[in-house]
């Protein structure tokens, strides 16, 4: 997230991943005002022109909040409300500002302690690295990080004799140096090359995902980010991460270990301070504001995790709200 505070109490935001759209679900509520861009259709037409179908223009509103529908999976956050700046022609009318990524939005609102700090975590949030390259190819290995405002280059590493072994192993631990092994790390190049340095590396790195470029450096990493298949990996990577999430609630419950499911219970061990990740259903996010207000002051991570698939529908039908604990 990036933020630019103006006067009269507004601030633009620009959203600059899916985290964003959480905290503005949070942070955002009924009576807010915020401008952004719609489409209409133009209703400026003369008589002649009223039978054919409209044309539909885009327009910057400014709407008084009244809904907000985060939709985790559909990647945006659905602002509705009535307009209440615009052209002259529209005020009065209902509208939905649709954000989602790479969108920019102004808000004007009273900002309380809470909603500041939670800007400044979305700020600092979006500075940490979103994933990792490691592009390779005969002889040469580039090492890069994706982070919110573009690709910042770590290492490029090149092959000094005649053995790979030996510059796939100093490859590796320059990755190792950087990458902390829970952020999607995406291996490219061209050929065969790339897979055998998986073969030599694939016991030390776990999880990765290996992707065809036509060069084994920047200019690779730039193919695979243009090529879309970026946004495909993110998803399931966001996936992978809420199974295992559940996958270790079940593990605690089994054991009878550090876990809470159930408001309550949940809410008992927040007041405690003793919750290290909140769990709740993207169909239950609103209805637990309260739980996720209360973890967000006592250092807790909040996890919305989607029914749509298995781990999901697992902890909604645990109530679907659940706690992994730093202690009982």
């Amino acid at each position: 997230m990036k933020i630019e505070e103006k006067e009269k109490n507004e601030i633009a935001i620009r959203v600059d991943n899916l985290d964003d759209l959480w905290y503005l679900s949070t942070i955002l509520g009924e009576g807010d005002l915020v401008f952004g861009y719609v489409f209409r259709k133009d209703t400026s037409s003369g008589d002649m022109n009223r039978a054919k179908k409209a044309e539909r223009k885009k327009i910057r509103v400014g709407i008084n909040v009244k809904k907000l529908d985060f939709q985790e999976f559909a990647d945006r956050l659905r602002i509705s409300g009535i307009i209440v700046a615009g052209p002259e022609d529209y005020v009065g009318v209902h509208q939905t500002i649709n954000v989602g990524v790479g969108d920019e939005i102004s808000v004007i609102k009273e900002w309380s302690k809470k909603d500041k700090e939670l800007l400044g975590e979305a700020v600092k949030n979006s500075e940490k690295p979103v994933v990792y390259f490691l592009a390779i190819e005969h002889g040469l290995a580039t090492i890069a990080i994706l982070k919110t405002y573009g690709i910042q280059e770590f290492a490029s590493i090149r092959k000094r004799g005649d053995e790979d072994e030996e510059f796939f192993g100093e490859a590796l631990s320059t990755l190792k140096d950087v990458w902390d092994g829970r952020a999607p790390l995406i291996i490219l190049g061209p050929g065969f090359y790339k897979e055998n340095f998986v073969n030599f590396a694939k016991d030390k790195i776990g999880n990765y995902i290996m992707v065809q470029a036509s060069h084994g450096d920047l200019r690779g990493i730039y193919e695979v980010l243009k090529s879309g298949a970026l946004d495909k990996i993110l998803k399931e990577h966001r996936l992978s991460q809420e199974e295992k999430l559940v996958d270790t609630l079940l593990t605690e419950i089994k054991k009878e270990g550090l876990y809470a499911y159930g408001i309550n219970e949940v809410k008992n061990y927040l007041n405690m301070g003793a919750v290290r990740d909140l769990l709740i259903t993207d169909k239950n996010y609103k209805k637990y504001k309260e739980l996720m207000d209360l973890a967000l002051q006592t250092g807790a991570q909040v996890h919305i995790i989607s029914t749509t698939h298995e781990a999901g529908k697992i902890l909604e039908s645990l109530g679907g709200v659940a706690a992994l604990l730093r202690f009982r």
